[in-house]
C-alpha cells in the first residue's frame, strides 16, 4: 500500500510545475478556471527550477500518515525528500531509498505504476479532464480558488477527483488533494516556494559513494 501511495506523490508533486488544460464544463466555468490555472502556470514556467516544502496527508479505510518533506523540480528531473524516503530521477532513472530498510530500488520512470514524467504534466492537463470552478474566499489578504477536476472517461481512469486550491495573489497552488477510486485521499500542502534555487550538479543522480552500504535492487 505505501508503494503505491508515494507513488502518487509524484503526480501531486508535479501538479506545481505545469497546468495547461482544456474542459468541458460550461463556457464560463471553463474560462475562468483555464485563466486562473494558466496564471499559475505561467508563473511557475517561467522559472529555471523550482523548490518546495510540503506536507503530505495519506487517508484510506485502514491507513492514515501524515509526512512531510521538500522537492525540487528541474526540467523532466526531480527530488524529494520525506521522513520515509528519499527519491531521485535524473529524468530517465528513478531511485527510490527507503531509510528503514536501508534499501535502493531503481526502476525506469517509465515502468513505474501511477507515476507521471514530469515533461508530460505540461501536456497532461490538455485531455482527459473536465473541470468546474466551486467557490473562491479571502484568507488574510490572499484570494484563494478552489477548482475541481474530473476524468473525462472515469472507467478508464485511477481517479475519482482532483481538488485544487489555488492563491491568486501568491500565483501557486496552496493546497492539491488526489481523490482515488479505490479509497485513498492524498492530500499536500504548499508551505513555502522558492523560484530559481541553487541545485548541485549532481542533485538528480543517486550518490553510489555517499551510500556504499546500502543494499540495492536493480529493477531495470
Amino acid at each position: 500500500m505505501k508503494t503505491k501511495i508515494f507513488n502518487y506523490i509524484f503526480i501531486i508533486v508535479m501538479t506545481f510545475v505545469s497546468l495547461n488544460i482544456s474542459g468541458q464544463e460550461p463556457i464560463n466555468d471553463q474560462l475562468k478556471c483555464k485563466e486562473i490555472l494558466q496564471m499559475v502556470s505561467n508563473s511557475i514556467q517561467k522559472n529555471n527550477a523550482s523548490k518546495f516544502s510540503f506536507k503530505l496527508e495519506v487517508n484510506s479505510e485502514d491507513f492514515n500518515e501524515v509526512q512531510n518533506g521538500y522537492a525540487l523540480i528541474k526540467n523532466d528531473q526531480f527530488y524529494y525528500i520525506t521522513e520515509e524516503r528519499e527519491v531521485t530521477s535524473d529524468g530517465k532513472n528513478v531511485w527510490t531509498y527507503i531509510f528503514e530498510d536501508n534499501e535502493c530500488y531503481i526502476d525506469l520512470l517509465t515502468d513505474l505504476d501511477n507515476t507521471i514524467n514530469p515533461s508530460e504534466i505540461f501536456t497532461i492537463w490538455q485531455n482527459g479532464f473536465k473541470y468546474k470552478y466551486v467557490s473562491n474566499k479571502k484568507t488574510g489578504n490572499d484570494l484563494i480558488h478552489t477548482i475541481n477536476m474530473y476524468p473525462q472517461n472515469p472507467k478508464e481512469s485511477k481517479y475519482h477527483t482532483l481538488i485544487m486550491e489555488v492563491n491568486e495573489s501568491k500565483k501557486i497552488i496552496d493546497q492539491a488533494s488526489i481523490k482515488t477510486k479505490d479509497g485513498v485521499t492524498i492530500k499536500i500542502n504548499v508551505n513555502s516556494l522558492i523560484n530559481n534555487p541553487e541545485i548541485k550538479n549532481d542533485q538528480f543522480n543517486w550518490n553510489v559513494d555517499k551510500y556504499s552500504d546500502v543494499d540495492v535492487i536493480d529493477n531495470r
